[in-house]
């Protein structure tokens, strides 16, 4: 070989080893970036929470706030994916961007079925997207809609928007249509209109709004804080509303009750942004709401789940209400570098009657179950104080299912994603029955105040004295599911790669373990 063929053959090599070292580089930087491996999140860049969740034919649409340009807040539009399962998520072009500086903040969607926008045909009924029209150069909100004629893979803005502008808004607004947004649109066939509820920034209400053709809206009245008997003072800055009907389980007769969620800025159990759910009537209007029980009425209880919404068009053969939120409240803190803000795994939301009260029952879909691989099983165990199993069992994407039976005094406790001086513990304490989610070794806790801590929900065992906790475990997040659901605790947690073992422990007592099943989820 001659030298000159030798320099070119370097080079050649070097080259490849350069383009090896670039690739492998890029692999590890994404695996050290947090991706979870089931949960939902942008292929990169800033992500909020969800919008215009719609099922359309076989197919579910996920769209959410986002920032296509960069990882941080602005430029919002609305991001678009969709699945055929819930698990499995396909990346699709912008939704509605953000053009004429003017952004596309939260809003529903809502099949047409009858053609009444007149945006589509008989023959070809619209899917229309309702949203926030945002003026950064004026702070100015106002509220548009969007139309998809090809089953909602692309959507077209409406020519004569906004259908609401501020200076309707403003007299029912105290910020004068800078802070009214969010717009959850639904048909109510009883009264044969179109409904729309807005929410205020930063004040304590929602307003009704109906229309016989969805670009013409006259608002009806206010629902405010005053509206909701035994509401708990400084729950406050309310927004994303969604608002739909759910059969009541377990009531003496058949009955139906309608359901609002808010979103508030402050006062949820573990402090910042959380659900909070109200029952009641509504007759096509006005929504009538039930006193609420301050011990009852949020849907989770860890520190990261915020704006929910729920899919609509699910056919009444499936019959579920699924709900999904963006799993961040701590803005840009969060010590991802790819991207930031992710989906709760979605669950189901049910309202059922125990001892006499109206619970919410929430549990991941069950969709999740094809995508799990039991790593151990076990039944009819008892573990004492001092004794630890599972410690032979590592992963960092898991399903865990436990159901026990505590011995008076006793806690059972699982950390999950342990290694080193990492752990995050799930416990459930039978003296008090509360289970809870320790966060304060979890990982890098430093990004954020409000990171670490603890985070509790009262959760009863059931009429047999058998307490259920099912765990969901990803790169960097635990969802927490008590009972039948009526306990939930969601947070994330930023964890060294390598800490990825298990550990479960009793303390106080002995811990009758009926089921322990542990699955690796792998998609």
């Amino acid at each position: 070989m001659s030298p000159n063929n030798v320099k070119v053959s370097l080079k050649q090599h070097f080259l490849s080893l350069g383009l090896a070292i670039t690739w492998l580089s890029g692999y590890l930087a994404k695996a050290q970036d947090f991706r979870p491996s089931f949960h939902f999140v942008p292929e990169r860049n800033w992500m909020n929470e969800p919008n215009g969740l719609i099922k359309i034919g076989n197919t579910w649409h996920l769209f959410f706030q986002h920032n296509p340009t960069g990882n941080f807040w602005g430029n919002i539009a609305w991001g678009h994916a969709t699945s055929t399962d819930l698990v499995h998520w396909q990346y699709l072009p912008i939704a509605l961007g953000s053009e004429d500086g003017i952004q596309s903040f939260t809003g529903t969607s809502y099949y047409d079925g009858a053609n009444d926008s007149g945006l589509g045909t008989s023959a070809n009924p619209p899917y229309l997207a309702f949203y926030t029209g945002y003026f950064p150069d004026s702070g100015v909100q106002d509220q548009r809609v969007a139309y998809s004629l090809d089953q909602g893979a692309t959507w077209t803005k409406f020519f004569d928007n906004p259908i609401i502008s501020r200076e309707q808004e403003t007299p029912h607004d105290e910020s004068g249509g800078l802070e009214t947004r969010d717009p959850k649109v639904f048909f109510h066939a009883p009264s044969n209109r179109w409904v729309m509820i807005l929410a205020h920034g930063g004040q304590n209400k929602m307003t009704f709004w109906t229309s016989s053709d969805t670009k013409q809206w006259t608002w009806q009245n206010d629902f405010t804080s005053g509206n909701i008997t035994g509401l708990p003072d400084g729950i406050r800055g309310w927004e994303v509303p969604d608002f739909f009907e759910l059969p009541v389980e377990g009531a003496s007769a058949p009955q139906m009750r309608w359901v609002m969620l808010i979103t508030p800025a402050v006062g949820s159990p573990a402090g910042g942004n959380g659900v909070f759910a109200v029952t009641g009537s509504f007759d096509g209007t006005r929504f009538i709401a039930d006193p609420v029980d301050p011990a009852t009425m949020w849907l989770d209880y860890g520190r990261d789940f915020d704006g929910a919404l729920s899919w609509e068009n699910v056919p009444a053969s499936d019959g579920r209400r699924i709900l999904a939120a963006v799993m961040n409240s701590y803005g840009g803190h969060p010590p991802t570098e790819t991207w930031k803000g992710m989906l709760s795994f979605p669950r189901t939301l049910r309202l059922k009657e125990i001892n006499g009260r109206l619970r919410f029952l929430q549990q991941p879909v069950v969709e999740l179950d094809t995508a799990g691989t039991s790593l151990t099983s076990m039944t009819n165990q008892t573990i004492l104080p001092g004794q630890t199993m599972l410690s032979d069992i590592h992963g960092r994407a898991l399903d865990i299912r436990l159901s026990f039976i505590p011995a008076p005094g006793a806690t059972l406790s699982l950390a999950v994603r342990k290694g080193g001086s990492e752990q995050t513990v799930i416990s459930y304490a039978q003296p008090d029955n509360t289970l809870s989610v320790d966060r304060n070794a979890s990982g890098n806790i430093s990004y954020d105040p409000a990171a670490g801590g603890v985070h509790r929900a009262a959760l009863s065992p059931d009429e047999s004295d058998v307490v259920r906790v099912r765990i969901l475990v990803d790169e960097c997040s635990v969802e927490v599911y008590g009972g039948e659901g009526q306990a939930v605790i969601s947070n994330l947690i930023f964890p060294s790669t390598s800490s990825d073992g298990l550990a479960l422990t009793a303390t106080g007592g002995n811990v009758e373990l009926e089921s322990v099943d542990v699955l690796r989820v792998s998609l």
